[in-house]
């Protein structure tokens, strides 16, 4: 289940001009709604910044939730560090392998540095309040971790406010009915 309400009335607000800018009124409801933040909203402005600017493409997830509610093609709210909806993205790909496994591309894909810092801030993050997963175990080398790419759909890439026409997101979302 997502972190947050699918059906908020901001998120649906923000669903639906999402779906006018791109000119699609059959725009699917999103699988989730998150930050990437969590308890630090200024990370998670920092985070949705570079999400927008199309500089931050993935996210690690830990743990890997042991029902996943989306999947390849669906639709997630990213939420600002206010708690307010600001991006609508679209999973474009789904990973699970060992932390120790991550390919540098991937970890540069999170625009959070260089390789070795995103694996020192993730070490950070996932330790900093003794988090353990299903097993009971802390966060370490040979913990399994979700890599996920995505794409941003809306808002528009800034200095790119104009609509597109991008037939990628006026055809079918792709992995959906």
């Amino acid at each position: 289940m997502s972190r947050f309400p699918v059906d908020r009335s901001d998120v649906v607000e923000f669903m639906a001009s999402a779906s006018q800018y791109l000119g699609r009124p059959d725009l699917p409801a999103p699988k989730d709604v998150f930050d990437f933040g969590e308890d630090k909203p200024h990370v998670s402005d920092e985070l949705l910044s570079l999400a927008i600017q199309r500089k931050k493409t993935a996210t690690t997830t830990w743990p890997v939730p042991s029902q996943r509610y989306w999947n390849v093609g669906d639709l997630s709210v990213i939420l600002d560090g206010s708690g307010k909806p600001s991006a609508l993205m679209r999973t474009i790909e789904l990973k699970e392998c060992k932390f120790r496994d991550v390919e540098e591309e991937f970890g540069l894909a999170e625009a959070e540095g260089t390789f070795e810092e995103y694996r020192k801030n993730h070490f950070y993050w996932y330790g900093r309040h003794g988090q353990k997963d299903s097993t009971g175990k802390m966060f370490g080398e040979d913990s399994m971790v979700l890599c996920e790419r995505f794409e941003i759909l809306y808002p528009p890439k800034p200095g790119e406010e104009t609509t597109t026409g991008d037939e990628n997101v006026s055809g079918p979302v792709e992995g959906r009915p």
